[in-house]
């Protein structure tokens, strides 16, 4: 067998969606390594935030490589495209070794990871009573994006009605659901509440597979926490904010999270030049916390998102821009 190879029992990992230019998203299915056991997640929460890490890497230069192919491929010559080909087959064959997403989730579901902000409804829901949000009428509807864990606010059920979408759910009660796909529809039907109660049980139901009627109108709170940086293109980045802005009921809530690092050292964005793309789609800030990892960000849709800023394949607002070019910064960016 080749070396690099996957070797044991074998079986298809999906791979993440993964946004690039030019075209909605790429999907592949690659053969990897049978399971992702628990000693495969890492010898220490270090060496498990490391491969994490290096995930991400991987993640964003197959966007790269993906994108180049897409874009420039007539401009390129046979033997650049098949180099660029065999370098995205590796990359795509050492992220399905990894475990693909669900290896993802799996190490980020150990404690709630860091790495994924953890509970973010121990910070949401605090600014959220500041707000007087719980003394509303009626249940506050809340998306929340990238969910490990359907029981976050479990304890505020009373006045919160969350629904827990991921792309590659991890517990019966998170629909799988891409964030980027969901289109409002006041005329979906309604479940019996019946197939509610087969959802709450685990047990698979017309309500896990057809999420249309989640989705029948705009949501009071969004929450973003460490998934906008998961997308490998900044553009595609964008569009998650943009939809964000979309989703959102007027004077609706958006809790955005970011790694410190995409604020605090990248060439390309900082707290400044993310607060100029939030005012241009609408968004007035009401909070905004760095810690020694994570940036964490709170948004009032206050206005209707421009005109210019709604249409897919509009020329940018905000390009890529440099911003800080000192030496030893990464590129992370926003492109709307």
């Amino acid at each position: 067998m080749a070396a690099g190879k996957p070797t044991g029992t074998q079986k298809t990992v999906p791979l993440p969606p993964i946004h690039v230019d030019g075209q909605e998203k790429i999907i592949i299915d690659t053969t990897a390594l049978s399971d992702v056991s628990l000693g495969k997640l890492g010898k220490s929460s270090t060496d498990t935030r490391r491969r994490i890490n290096h995930f991400h890497t991987l993640i964003k230069e197959y966007s790269k490589l993906a994108s180049k192919k897409q874009t420039r491929g007539n401009d390129l010559s046979a033997e650049d495209m098949v180099s660029i080909g065999e370098r995205i087959e590796d990359v795509s064959r050492e992220m399905a070794q990894m475990g693909g997403l669900d290896w993802y989730q799996k190490a980020s579901l150990l404690g709630q990871c860091k790495q994924r902000g953890g509970d973010t409804s121990r910070w949401l829901v605090p600014k959220m009573r500041d707000l007087g949000v719980d003394k509303r009428p009626g249940k506050t509807r809340l998306l929340d994006v990238g969910a490990l864990s359907c029981l976050n606010y479990a304890k505020e059920r009373k006045w919160i009605d969350v629904t827990p979408i991921d792309l590659n759910s991890q517990e019966p009660g998170i629909y799988k659901q891409d964030f980027l796909d969901i289109e409002l529809d006041s005329n979906a039907p309604v479940p019996l509440l019946s197939q509610h109660d087969d959802a709450d049980s685990g047990e698979e139901s017309d309500v896990e597979t057809n999420t249309a009627h989640l989705f029948q109108s705009p949501f009071d709170v969004i929450c973003l926490s460490l998934v906008v940086n998961f997308i490998g293109d900044p553009a595609r980045r964008g569009d998650m904010l943009k939809q964000a802005a979309r989703l959102l009921a007027p004077e609706g809530l958006l809790f955005l999270v970011l790694p410190l690092s995409c604020v605090a050292n990248s060439r390309y964005l900082d707290d400044e030049r993310l607060l100029e793309i939030m005012q241009f789609l609408g968004f007035t800030q009401l909070h905004q916390n760095h810690t020694a990892k994570l940036a964490h960000y709170l948004y009032r849709l206050t206005a209707s998102i421009p005109a210019t800023a709604s249409a897919s394949g509009d020329e940018p607002q905000f390009k890529k821009k440099m911003l800080h070019s000192a030496p030893g910064r990464n590129n992370f960016s926003i492109v709307v």
